[in-house]
């Protein structure tokens, strides 16, 4: 597996799934109401940036749903998602094993506490942009130079459903899609769905959301025993 791949497998979900936190209140109006078109996809992607711009730290419970044809069934892996703006980003897997993987610092590093190793993905300044809007800190618009935006709306009470399909060449050689579902209540994204080139298939769930919540630099902070084997690849393909 390239590492560009496992940036991609990490940190493409986060960039659209951390915009979903900011958000205190439903809005009391559908403010896309009687829009069509290429103007209900502008207006709901505008009010997804001003809550992402807002948004200092978060902290939530997600579920993962992962089908491949080289699992003989789908598996599910349950966790914590901690993110602390402008770059910093931590799922804590919890079931049905234990791993951690941050990205902080242009450093993306896998860690399996069970098998005692790690793996950190230096990234070089040439993909250092592209990464970032990729983790979640550059604004969701800034996807629209890497992706190709449309919407569908199946009529209420179902969501909202947006299909970003790539147009940068590295990422058209690795991704296929990436589905949101936006409440149309919320006005936010309530899942994600992105499908590899190769047909595999994650989803994601985000639950219990805690918005601009306490978090420090700790956080990130990955401390490995001496005990832990640490393999350090550079990120330049």
């Amino acid at each position: 597996m390239t590492a560009l791949r496992l940036i991609l497998r990490a940190a493409l979900c986060v960039a659209v799934l951390i915009p979903m936190t900011a958000h205190a209140e439903a809005p009391p109006t559908d403010p896309l109401d009687g829009l069509r078109g290429g103007a209900k996809v502008r207006a709901l992607i505008d009010l997804v940036v001003e809550r992402q711009r807002a948004l200092t730290s978060m902290r939530s419970e997600f579920v993962q749903h992962k089908r491949s044809a080289l699992l003989l069934e789908p598996a599910e892996s349950r966790g914590e998602f901690l993110f602390l703006a402008p770059g910093q980003v931590r799922w804590n897997y919890t079931e049905p094993d234990g791993m951690v993987v941050v990205y902080a610092n242009e450093v993306l590093t896998t860690y399996r506490p069970d098998e005692k190793s790690a793996q950190a993905v230096r990234v070089p300044a040439k993909h250092q942009r592209f990464v970032r809007v990729l983790a979640g800190t550059q604004p969701l618009d800034d996807l629209e130079s890497q992706f190709a935006i449309t919407m569908t709306d199946p009529g209420a009470p179902s969501p909202y459903h947006l299909k970003l399909t790539p147009t940068h060449r590295t990422l058209k050689a690795r991704l296929e899609v990436v589905r949101l579902e936006v409440d149309r209540e919320l006005l936010l994204p309530i899942a994600v769905e992105y499908v590899e080139a190769d047909g595999d298939v994650t989803r994601y769930e985000f639950r219990d959301l805690e918005i601009n919540v306490a978090l420090d630099e700790a956080s990130f902070a990955l401390e490995l025993g001496d005990d832990v084997r640490v393999e350090t690849i550079d990120a330049v393909g």
